[in-house]
C-alpha cells in the first residue's frame, strides 16, 4: 500500500507560500486582545467566622448579661428593702405592744389603788397576768417577724448562687446562638466560594472562546491578504536580489523535504506534483530536478 504524504507536502506548501507572501510584504495581522476579569475569593477561615459571630452577638451578650445582673441587683435591692421593712415594723409593733400593755399595768394599778388593794394578792396575779400575755404576745410577734425575715435573709444569701445560674444559663443560650450564627457563616462561606468557582469557570470558558474567535479571525484575516497578495503580486515582481532570496529559501525548504524521502518516492515527488516547478525558477528547478529525479 502507497504511503499517502499528501499532509506533510500540503503542509510544505503552506510554509513555501508563507514565505513568498512575507518576502512580497504581507504580515500575519494581530488583533487586541480581551481579557475577562475572574473573581479573587479568598474564603475567610473558620476563626475568622468565630470572630465574626462573635462581633455579631456582641451586643447580645452584654444586653443579656446586663440585663441579668440589673436584675439580680434590682431583686436584692427589692429583698433588703422588705427586710428592713420587716424589722421597722416588728420594732413599731413590739413597741405598741409595751404600749398597749404599759397602759393596762397602769389601769390596773389605778384600780387596785383606789380600791385600797394595792399589796394584795389580787393585785399581784392581775399585774403577773398581764405581764405574762405581754411576754406571749410579744414573743408572737417577734416570732412571725422572725420567720418573714429569716425567709427574706434566705432569699438574700441565695441572690449570688441564682445570679450564677442565670448567667450560666445565659451562656448555654449563648453558645447555642453562637454556634447557629456560626453555621450560617460558614453556610454563606461555601455558597460564595461555589458561585465564585461557577462564575470563573464561566469566564474561563468565554475566555477560550474569545481567545479562539480571536486567533481564528487572525488566521482567517491573514489567509485572505496572502490570496490577495497572491493575486496583486507575484515574487517575479521582486527585485533579482529578492527573488534569489526567496527562491534559495524555497529550494532548501524542498530540498529537505525530499532528501527525507527515498530514491523512488523523491522521483514520483518531483515527476507527479506541480508543487516543485511552480514555487522555482527554472534554475533551482532543475537543480532539484538532477539531484533526485534524473535516472
Amino acid at each position: 500500500m502507497a504511503t499517502d504524504y499528501s499532509d506533510k507536502r500540503n503542509k510544505l506548501e503552506d510554509e513555501i507560500v508563507e514565505l513568498e507572501t512575507a518576502a512580497t510584504g504581507v504580515k500575519k495581522p494581530t488583533l487586541p486582545s480581551v481579557k475577562l476579569d475572574q473573581i479573587v475569593y479568598a474564603p475567610p477561615t473558620d476563626a475568622e467566622l468565630r470572630e465574626s459571630a462573635e462581633r455579631e452577638l456582641a451586643g447580645y451578650k452584654k444586653d443579656g448579661e446586663l440585663n441579668i445582673r440589673e436584675n439580680s441587683a434590682a431583686g436584692a435591692k427589692e429583698l433588703a428593702a422588705k427586710r428592713e421593712t420587716y424589722a421597722s415594723s416588728l420594732e413599731k409593733d413590739v413597741a405598741a405592744l409595751e404600749n398597749d400593755y404599759g397602759a393596762a399595768a397602769e389601769r390596773i394599778d389605778a384600780d387596785v389603788i383606789k380600791r385600797g388593794l394595792a399589796r394584795s394578792s389580787i393585785a399581784v396575779n392581775a399585774k403577773s397576768g398581764l405581764e405574762g400575755e405581754r411576754m406571749r404576745h410579744t414573743a408572737a410577734v417577734r416570732d412571725e417577724y422572725g420567720k418573714r425575715i429569716a425567709e427574706l435573709d434566705a432569699q438574700i444569701s441565695a441572690v449570688g448562687a441564682k445570679l450564677t445560674a442565670a448567667l450560666n444559663d445565659f451562656n448555654l443560650s449563648y453558645a447555642a446562638k453562637l454556634n447557629e450564627t456560626l453555621g450560617a457563616l460558614k453556610t454563606e462561606r461555601e455558597q460564595n466560594t461555589q458561585a465564585a468557582i461557577k462564575y470563573n469557570n464561566e469566564v474561563k470558558a468565554k475566555q477560550a472562546t474569545l481567545d479562539a474567535q480571536k486567533a481564528k479571525t487572525e488566521s482567517d484575516l491573514y489567509t485572505a491578504a496572502i490570496k490577495q497578495n497572491q493575486a496583486a503580486s507575484d515574487v517575479s515582481l521582486l527585485s533579482e536580489a529578492e527573488r534569489e532570496k526567496v527562491y534559495s529559501a524555497v529550494f532548501a525548504k524542498l530540498d529537505s523535504y525530499l532528501s527525507s524521502l527515498s530514491e523512488e518516492q523523491a522521483r514520483i515527488e518531483l515527476r507527479n506534483y506541480p508543487m516543485y516547478r511552480t514555487h522555482l525558477n527554472d534554475y533551482y528547478y532543475y537543480k532539484l530536478y538532477d539531484r533526485y529525479a534524473r535516472q
